[in-house]
């Protein structure tokens, strides 16, 4: 990817000098032509798509800059800006967040850089366990034993359009993954993401049995925190869910009340028991890290919770998104004012369009969340024509 990002700038200043010299070549619709912008705040320009990288530059507000390239997770772009005689005057990664997007920004068009990491844990500065958290991606690649899952999953008959969340009250929340059943969503330039939003869409709308307030890693299990009206005697919440509903794929996330009340080696069993129960029914766990603040009394606590959810994901080769790096540079990390709820933006709607998965952590996980679904979508071969 990184030798077909080149050959398109290399393409690109070759139309520009010819601009320059008074001819107007044929334009070829092969060539993607980059988008051009500007950042409405002064912004350090990185080497790579994410804060630990090296600094590259300095992109002042209102200075024209050309987007040629987008990160693997989606919400960084590769930036270059020109001088008059058509050499490079600046390349470099800016979160697009802060960048002036209109109507024509459309990261379809825009090729993604799979090559770089998200992160340079060497420049985290934190610790060899904050560094082992920042050396995973954030956006996870399907292997092949979750292909393997899927596919058994619907021999057992469960639905591949189906999706539910299982967790506390940081999951039960209307405004995650439920709001992807409204209709007046607004993607702005991940455009590219309809098809996948709209296929899950009718699924991720309908509450989840197995995400309440007050439920933790243990009581998921407890037929007593189960729905009466809907579930069996004596059939847990995760059960009654999955009985249910039959989804292909599960956004299971606990951690920000677990760690108040159990060691890590409880946490860990538990949550290995929930993935162990998820894939036996042929459904694809995906687990989140979660936000923490440094500050607080149980700081090291969660990070070490976190670090056991990427064993648990090593070691059954399901997807983990990495909430917990995603977040380190939002205000407040992404937090709520109690520091465990993620802050939200006001929109009661999916709203992509104003830059808010830089500043309120249920936007940024709602991106993230449905960019996962993509992933999985493609990689397990749905094709939604096909289905229509």
């Amino acid at each position: 990817m990184r030798r077909f990002s080149n050959k398109i700038l290399v393409l690109w200043l070759c139309f520009a000098s010819l601009i320059l010299m008074g001819n107007t070549p044929t334009p070829d619709p092969n060539v993607v032509t980059p988008y051009e912008t500007t950042a409405y705040q002064r912004l350090v320009v990185f080497q790579g798509p994410g804060y630990t990288h090296l600094q590259a530059d300095i992109l002042n507000a209102g200075i024209p800059v050309q987007i040629i390239e987008r990160n693997h997770t989606g919400n960084w772009v590769r930036v270059i800006r020109t001088t008059e005689a058509g050499t490079i005057a600046m390349d470099g990664w800016v979160e697009s967040a802060f960048l002036n997007q209109d109507d024509n920004l459309r990261y379809s068009q825009i090729p993604v850089n799979r090559d770089l990491p998200d992160h340079n844990p060497e420049n985290s500065g934190e610790g060899e366990s904050i560094k082992e958290l920042f050396a995973l991606p954030i956006m996870p690649e399907i292997s092949d034993e979750m292909i393997e899952i899927f596919r058994r999953g619907q021999i057992l008959g469960n639905h591949s359009d189906v999706v539910t969340k299982v967790g506390d009250s940081l999951s039960v929340s209307d405004k995650y993954l439920t709001i992807f059943a409204e209709d007046d969503y607004d993607l702005g330039p991940y455009d590219y993401l309809e098809d996948t939003l709209n296929y899950y869409a009718e699924s991720a709308g309908e509450p989840s049995v197995a995400a309440r307030i007050g439920l933790s890693t243990y009581v998921v299990f407890d037929p007593f925190w189960a729905d009466k009206e809907v579930c069996q005697p004596n059939e847990s919440p995760l059960d009654c869910e999955y009985r249910i509903k039959q989804p292909s794929v599960a956004f299971i996330k606990f951690g920000p009340n677990d760690v108040r009340s159990m060691t890590e080696v409880e946490y860990s069993e538990q949550m290995r028991l929930i993935v162990e129960a998820t894939l036996e029914r042929g459904i694809i766990p995906v687990v989140f890290t979660f936000s923490a603040d440094p500050d607080v009394e149980l700081w090291w606590q969660s990070v070490n919770f976190n670090r056991e959810l990427i064993t648990i994901a090593d070691e059954y080769q399901i997807p983990v998104i990495n909430l917990f790096a995603a977040t380190r540079w939002m205000p407040d990390y992404g937090l709520d004012e109690d520091g465990v709820h993620l802050a939200h933006s006001g929109f009661f709607y999916l709203k992509l369009s104003s830059g808010d998965e830089a500043f309120f952590g249920v936007t940024l996980q709602n991106l993230l969340a449905l960019r996962m679904l993509d992933e999985i979508r493609e990689a397990v071969g749905i094709d939604i024509e096909e289905q229509a």
